[in-house]
């Protein structure tokens, strides 16, 4: 149980706020630091851009005790999110469009004087069937001439993953589960095929980034003075980089398992008209379906009004679920990638 006003254990990384709880409810404080830039993101007009084009959670500005009295600014309450999932449960699509939709907020941000500070996809989650940003507090003021801090950060929580998935084996997307926030570049590029380094983006943002890394013996490279336009260039080049990964998807056996099935069609039609009768009759707020494969009964449960997390190990599967939740547009299914044996651990100190 919550106390009545304590903040969140794991909420202790960002100087500029943290989650705490009052009264069971979750709120975030906007620390007296962060004053200048959350202002800002505000007067800018950026806030109410980014939520109105669905690509920030919104929030509200309220009056609670805050845990931390002497470091307020503001006290913010977003609005939550049905259910938290990570990188290393996503599908190679779903990390695409993470990093695609990170992009277009950074670019939105350049439009209105900032930047994104953060580019990681832990900022990311999916709500409403559409990756949306979660980090109210990720923005900062863009000044003239200052590089983007957080380029190596998407280069290696975004595009090293989505490269080495594309171009080996979407099951590497499950190494977020090892390097947690960010594939180390040296790693990536040494198991990447040789073609690559003839792709010029994947060249410079990948091979070359990494061999500057090993050659400087550091993470972040020196930071030298860049241009606006330069830095819109940056995010368009690595927007054409994004979109131009596709994955490989190759039929596997729990992909193709309802081609394949041991009884009859109507038997199966029975066995879908059961489950609705019985999602119809428990009238559940959230639906697992656990080895959900493509996610047919999952459908059945979200066209009842029922919230739906579509587990199944098989990324393939996955993949096909999401891409088929996009197609139709279906808000109520969240596919995930996910071992029943060896379920989503937690990660970190707290």
């Amino acid at each position: 149980m919550k106390k009545k006003n304590s903040k969140h254990p794991a909420s202790y990384r960002d100087p500029c706020g943290f989650v705490f709880f009052h009264e069971g409810e979750l709120y975030r404080q906007v620390n007296l630091c962060y004053r200048e830039h959350y202002d800002y993101l505000v007067s800018s007009g950026l806030y109410k851009k980014l939520v109105k084009e669905d690509l920030l959670i919104p929030h509200e500005e309220v009056n609670v005790p805050s845990p931390e009295p002497s470091r307020v600014h503001r006290v913010i309450k977003p609005e939550r999110i049905s259910f938290t999932s990570y990188p290393y449960e996503w599908c190679f699509s779903q990390l695409k469009d993470a990093a695609l939709i990170t992009l277009k907020i950074q670019k939105t941000a350049l439009d209105h004087g900032m930047v994104l500070k953060d580019a990681t996809p832990y900022n990311i989650q999916f709500y409403k069937g559409k990756p949306v940003l979660i980090d109210t507090l990720s923005f900062e003021i863009y000044r003239d001439g200052e590089p983007w801090r957080a380029y190596r950060q998407f280069c290696q929580g975004f595009l090293a993953p989505l490269v080495l998935a594309a171009y080996t084996d979407l099951r590497t997307l499950s190494l977020f589960r090892i390097f947690h926030e960010e594939y180390p570049l040296d790693f990536v590029a040494s198991l990447l095929p040789s073609k690559t380094k003839f792709r010029p983006g994947i060249f410079t943002h990948i091979h070359l980034h990494a061999g500057l890394q090993t050659k400087m013996g550091m993470s972040q490279l020196p930071e030298r003075k860049i241009g606006k336009n330069a830095l819109y260039g940056l995010v368009e080049a690595l927007q054409g980089i994004v979109e131009g990964l596709k994955p490989k998807i190759k039929k596997s056996v729990w992909s193709s398992y309802y081609e394949q099935l041991s009884y009859t069609s109507a038997a199966f039609e029975d066995k879908k008209k059961v489950v609705e009768e019985w999602i119809r009759k428990l009238s559940p707020s959230t639906v697992w379906d656990l080895g959900a494969n493509v996610g047919i009964f999952s459908r059945i449960s979200a066209s009842c009004g029922v919230f739906t997390v579509s587990f199944d190990m098989d990324p393939v599967c996955v993949e096909l679920n999401y891409t088929e939740c996009k197609k139709k547009e279906e808000v109520n299914i969240l596919p995930l990638v996910m071992d029943l044996t060896n379920p989503s651990p937690g990660i970190g100190w707290e």
